[in-house]
Order: structure tokens, then sequence, then C-alpha cells
């Protein structure tokens, strides 16, 4: 069965319809959706669309990389972390209002220029309003937070869902330190943290494998599919 779920926080932020399908995507769907409507499709498999959808636009936004690390026994930390605070929002809002994202989102010069501006602070406010990521750790010096990293629960351990640094301070061991700092005092041994990135994020795919991420073998691929 190809069932498209909504995606109401893009739906919210986009202002029209967003939605989400995995693996399988039945094109006979799209007559009963009411135009505008933005659909984000995950697929294990690289797929070649037929042309003959003239209603409607693919674009292949992102194939993804999966990483992950075993537990590892007292990882250094180069740089003071801690858990977030509601006194921290407005520096956390400043650093993902930056023009420092890679995302899907922000390439896509077919989405709303406020939508690829604000989707990261958004996302990220959600976990103030309870709505998603279990822990969100900042690094900073003294009063200044220099990034942030949101982290969801899973079976398997932690998965990162958000890791920014900001501009200022990025290539300077913020990363890896909001990493280690989560390893050392949230993962449990025979856990696992996971990360997912881009495969044209050559600067994130770079740090993964210095730390000791392992790259998995499958890729996954993102598309983007848009009513004409």
């Amino acid at each position: 069965m190809n069932i498209l779920f909504e995606d109401k926080f893009v739906s919210q932020l986009i202002g029209y319809k967003s939605y989400i399908c995995n693996n399988n995507l039945n094109f006979k769907l799209f007559k009963y959706l009411r135009k505008p409507f933005f659909i984000t499709f995950k697929s294990k498999t690289k797929k070649n669309f037929s042309t003959k959808y003239k209603n409607i636009e693919v674009k292949l936004a992102s194939k993804m990389i999966t990483y992950e690390r075993k537990y590892l026994k007292d990882l250094a930390t180069c740089i003071d972390c801690r858990e977030a605070k509601n006194k921290d929002i407005p520096q956390l809002k400043k650093i993902c209002l930056e023009d420092t994202s890679n995302s899907r989102f922000s390439n896509d010069l077919k989405l709303p220029v406020k939508f690829r501006k604000n989707f990261r602070a958004e996302w990220l406010l959600n976990y103030f309003k309870k709505k998603r990521g279990e822990i969100l750790i900042v690094a900073y010096d003294k009063n200044k937070v220099l990034g942030f990293i949101l982290m969801l629960k899973k079976n398997f351990g932690l998965q990162i869902d958000l890791i920014v640094s900001s501009k200022k301070h990025q290539n300077k061991k913020v990363g890896t330190s909001l990493i280690n700092y989560v390893n050392n005092n949230y993962l449990k041994k025979k856990d696992i943290i996971r990360a997912g990135t881009q495969f044209d994020n050559i600067k994130a795919n770079k740090i993964y494998k210095k730390i000791g991420f392992i790259k998995q073998k499958i890729p996954s691929y993102v598309y983007h599919l848009y009513s004409k």
C-alpha cells in the first residue's frame, strides 16, 4: 500500500500541504491532492522517474549516508558542554539563522526563501515545546553558545537529529566536543550513536570518519516532488 503522511511541521512553515512517502510511490494518488503540494519521497534505491507525469516535477534532493559509532569510554572534549536552557534560546536561534546549512531544504531553490531560512530555527524550537528530541546539548565559552546538538533516543542508542556550530566557530572542535560529550554522558555500553549526512557534504563526511564513525554500506535517496 502506498500511503502519504502529512509532514505538519513543513506544511506549517511552507504554507501549503507537505507529505512524506517512504520506499513506494504511486503517482495515481496525486490526483486526489489539492494543489499546490510538496512531497518528500525517501527510497532505499535510486529511481528513474518517467517523464509522463506532466503535472509533477521530480528532483533528486540528496543522497544520504549513514554513519555509526559504538560507545567509547572517556572521550576528550576540548570545549565545555552542558544541557541547553531556556535562556540559550536567543543565541541558538541566531546560530540556526546563519547561512551555514547544507541541507536538502536549504539547497532547494524551488522552496520558499522564508522556509529555507527559518526551518532550522523552528525545528530546534520544537525541542523547547517538547515536540521533538530528547536531549539538547550546547557547547559554550563563558556565556557564549558556540554550537549545539539535538538527539533522538532510539532502540539502538542515540540518533543525531541536528548538529550546528556557529559560523565563527566551525572547524574548531565544537562538533567533535558535542558528540563526545553525548557519548560520555548519555550513551550506555553496547549503545550506538548514529548520524546521517548528505553524500556531497564533504566537511561532515570527513569529520565523522576522522572521529571514528563507520560509514554504512547502503545509502538512501531523497526526492522532492512538486505539483505544477
